[in-house]
């Protein structure tokens, strides 16, 4: 809807700026759009802050005359929550995501305002999910922070941080203790990054991205253009393949995988959440419908080097090397591995798990050639 926000957290990648935003889209352009061919859809209203936009609660109402709502908001602007709660059917909204800032709230002083907004939604029959995203500089105080809303009545799921900090990339370098926390909450690692390229996918078909002027994408990470509301869309009339590395968002909910597509999913959501023995067996399962599954096997790989058995990894990630020789991931990890101390069996540094859902499509659709 907009990429205007009214906080400024550290870690967010959208511009910190709250101007008046411009040239809205008509309420008639946006349910003429959703009306077409008689469609009923789900309409995730994300931003920015979404509250913020001209009219928000009016367009919400329209929206949900026919079609249903979900809302990603950090639950800051009270006047306009108690309105939506007042106005808006929790029957027609899928779910409210709220993000809880904790370092935005303590400068604003609007720790309460946060609780009681959640329960103003909360009371009116909404399903409320709130989340707190567990950036390494959060470690040390989320236990506490964890403590507090609990006995406010605010459950809270802890999200892992997507990006580099410190030179390391997250999620795949927690802490033990952090890796513990995921354990606790395995829904945790519902929202993760993944790359299904050559997998096919319902984007542009029936899951779509537009943007806050009416351009329609095939979905966030895919933006190619289908046309513009304003003007004509011409959606995809089947699934396609993936042709992006990395989908940030809900493609996981409308690609079309196979048996051994959905235990590497599974693998890769159990690493994130702590219980590397379930990622692990679930690679392992991988296996069993593909054998040739190469970040398969470069994942247990990875978790036999935990482990200090430096050879299997080695030939683990010789056999995936040996699959698909042009994917760098696989040969920097094997060049580690031959590069281990064979008294010590120790390394200076440790191999990374592969996100790729379906390497040989990969390959075949991009040749990395480092």
């Amino acid at each position: 809807m907009t990429r205007n926000c009214n906080f400024q957290c550290s870690y967010c990648y959208f511009p910190h700026q709250n101007t008046k935003i411009e040239n809205p889209i008509s309420t008639s352009t946006l349910l003429n759009f959703l009306s077409t061919n008689n469609d009923k859809w789900l309409v995730g209203m994300t931003g920015g802050e979404p509250f913020i936009y001209p009219n928000f609660v009016s367009l919400c109402e329209a929206i949900t005359q026919k079609h249903y709502i979900g809302v990603d908001t950090n639950l800051s602007l009270s006047k306009q929550i108690k309105e939506f709660a007042k106005r808006i059917s929790p029957s027609r909204v899928n779910d409210i995501y709220a993000s809880l800032h904790i370092e935005e709230r303590e400068k604003r002083n609007a720790v309460t305002q946060f609780i009681e907004n959640y329960h103003t939604l909360a009371n009116a029959g909404f399903t409320i999910k709130v989340n707190y995203v567990l950036h390494p500089l959060m470690e040390d105080r989320y236990q506490n922070d964890i403590d507090f809303f609990k006995k406010n009545g605010v459950p809270i799921t802890p999200r892992p941080f997507k990006g580099m900090f410190e030179g390391k990339k997250y999620p795949q370098n927690y802490s033990e203790e952090s890796k513990h926390i995921f354990a606790l909450h395995p829904e945790a690692g519902i929202k993760m990054v993944f790359n299904f390229r050559g997998v096919d996918c319902d984007g542009g078909h029936s899951f779509i991205r537009m943007e806050p002027d009416g351009t329609i994408f095939r979905c966030p990470g895919d933006r190619t253009v289908l046309g513009n509301i304003h003007d004509s869309v011409s959606l995809y009339e089947s699934a396609t393949p993936c042709n992006v590395n990395r989908c940030p968002c809900q493609g996981v909910h409308y690609v079309k995988l196979n048996p051994a597509e959905n235990w590497f999913i599974e693998g890769m959501r159990s690493f994130i959440t702590g219980a590397e023995k379930s990622a692990a067996n679930a690679f392992r399962q991988t296996l069993l419908y593909d054998s040739e599954h190469s970040s398969a096997l470069n994942n247990i790989g990875v978790f036999a080097f935990s482990n200090n058995d430096i050879p299997h990894a080695k030939r683990l990630f010789k056999h995936a090397a040996r699959i698909h020789p042009n994917i760098a991931l696989y040969r920097k990890n094997l060049a580690l591995t031959e590069s281990a101390d064979p008294e010590t069996q120790q390394l200076g540094a440790s191999p990374q798990l592969s996100e790729i859902v379906r390497p040989s499509a990969f390959l075949a659709e991009k040749i990395d050639t480092e």
